[in-house]
């Protein structure tokens, strides 16, 4: 009798486990990760197995559990059976909305690269060109970071008004055909944060925040043509702003050209926003952007700086206390660099003799 009893109590058991099993399994079902509705872009992958599948779902913040995805997927027989392709679903999805949504066709996308170094408005063209949202649309929507900065800590150091020159990170995008012009933006400004927050932890630039480490990345892209002499050209701007060569640097000039071309906008004559042959006239425009005459960073940046521009920024070079460069006589892309003016002055003359 008692092992009768013992028998009984043991199956009752396991119909509880199984019953509580099943309530989990079926709360998971019908509820969603979470209850955003912003769109998360996911790629499943040719050969992808359902489990694959399920741990890039949760990894993406879409599911919380990837167990209760491939039961049931095997359930209901599509293991095998999910397309591959790239997909924009929401985190406010429940796990069977997903899979309706794994079984139809992947979005049409657009792939676009956006280069490192360019302002704004260049980039605005680019995206222009696909027709996914209008140039004009891009560029009313960044000028205006406010709109976006409640979502991201890093924008927190913005001044107001500012717009996101400098977070429309430069890499190779693959839009959805049918993307809004704030998931257009959202996007980049996604791949910025996730690009930061690599180097964020290694500032080795005191108290300096976030913008100013833009604003500097944003100058040494457009100075710097080889990525190795990134940390030096940095060293030189972050040095020119120290106090103790204000004497050097006229009160902490940068007397950087790249802020001098952002200031003048676009050169019908030359059709470029980078126009090359400044004048004495240009390298005075009055202006908060014209490092040759304003001392300290501009206001914002003057481009869209690439990763290695920002970790150069935030990791310049501190080998020596350069405060000039000139570029060599090898013509490839090289510079010498030079702490003193009369080192500067030797530099430059040799440049000029070999022109």
């Amino acid at each position: 009798m008692r092992h009768v009893r013992a028998l009984m109590l043991g199956i009752a058991l396991i119909a509880l486990m199984v019953a509580c099993s099943g309530y989990v399994a079926l709360s998971e079902i019908q509820a969603p990760a979470s209850a955003s509705d912003e769109p998360v872009e996911i790629e499943i992958e040719e050969g992808d197995t359902t489990s694959q599948i399920a741990t890039r779902l949760r990894a993406a913040g879409l599911i919380r559990q990837p167990v209760v995805f491939t039961l049931l997927t095997r359930l209901k027989d599509l293991d095998g059976k999910l397309q591959s392709g790239r997909y924009m679903l929401r985190p406010n999805m429940t796990i069977g909305e997903i899979l309706v949504a794994l079984q139809s066709s992947p979005v049409d996308e657009i792939q676009v690269t956006i280069p490192e170094g360019l302002r704004l408005e260049e980039v605005a063209a680019i995206i222009g060109a696909t027709e996914i949202v209008s140039e004009a649309e891009f560029i009313d929507a960044v000028r205006d970071a406010d709109s976006f900065a409640s979502q991201y800590f890093l924008l927190s150091s913005l001044p107001a008004n500012a717009s996101l020159e400098g977070y429309l990170f430069p890499d190779t995008y693959r839009f959805a055909a049918t993307a809004s012009i704030t998931e257009v933006v959202d996007i980049m400004v996604n791949r910025f944060v996730e690009r930061y927050q690599t180097i964020e932890r290694e500032v080795r630039v005191p108290d300096a925040t976030a913008q100013e480490i833009v604003t500097m990345a944003s100058i040494v892209q457009r100075e710097a043509a080889l990525v190795e002499e990134m940390p030096q050209i940095a060293a030189v701007f972050w040095n020119r702003l120290k106090p103790e060569y204000s004497d050097e640097t006229g009160g902490g000039k940068l007397q950087s050209d790249p802020t001098v071309q952002y200031a003048l906008g676009y050169s019908v004559a030359e059709q470029t926003w980078w126009r090359k042959d400044l004048t004495i006239a240009d390298l005075q425009i009055d202006s908060p952007y014209n490092t040759r005459t304003q001392p300290g960073l501009p206001p914002g940046p003057i481009s869209n700086p690439g990763l290695e521009a920002l970790r150069a920024a935030a990791q310049p070079d501190e080998s020596a206390d350069y405060l000039y460069f000139v570029a060599s006589c090898a013509k490839d892309g090289s510079h010498n660099f030079a702490v003193t003016f009369e080192e500067f002055q030797q530099y430059e003359a040799e440049w000029l003799a070999c022109q």
